[in-house]
């Protein structure tokens, strides 16, 4: 199994082509190669799964998910299921793929719509600056 590299330019096509996909966002080589390693364990258990890695050196997707560090984050049809601190461990992250594997994403994406809704006649509904400080 063959670990992606991503940059700003193939991560889209990447999360996009793959059905779930685990990407780790790495600040270190030792963490990388760490990756790596549970990547290839991983790869052989759930073969639909997709692995890949964002070096430190691109700054870019790190500020785009609000990163300053290590985290690993998890995709399932191009919607963000997980997105934390650190690498995973093995039991971890096997957890995660199940529960992820077992969403009714349909019902996710419906959940997803409502709240993007919910959001969006909440910004309609702005309640004046003078009267939000109490001074009507």
């Amino acid at each position: 199994m063959a670990l992606a590299f991503l940059d700003e330019s193939t991560f889209d096509r990447f999360v996009s082509g793959h059905d779930t996909a685990v990407i780790a966002f790495t600040e270190q080589n030792t963490e990388a190669a760490e990756f790596l390693a549970l990547a290839r364990a991983m790869a052989a258990k759930y073969p639909g799964v997709a692995f890949a890695h964002v070096g430190a050196g691109n700054r870019v997707l790190f500020r785009a998910f609000g990163l300053d560090g290590t985290a690993t984050a998890i995709f399932r049809e191009r919607v963000g299921m997980y997105l934390e601190p650190g690498l995973l461990a093995p039991e971890l992250l096997e957890r995660l793929l199940f529960a992820i594997a077992s969403l009714d994403m349909e019902r996710v994406r419906s959940e997803l719509a409502q709240e993007k809704a919910a959001r969006e006649s909440l910004a309609v509904h702005r309640i004046c600056p003078t009267a939000r400080r109490g001074k009507l």
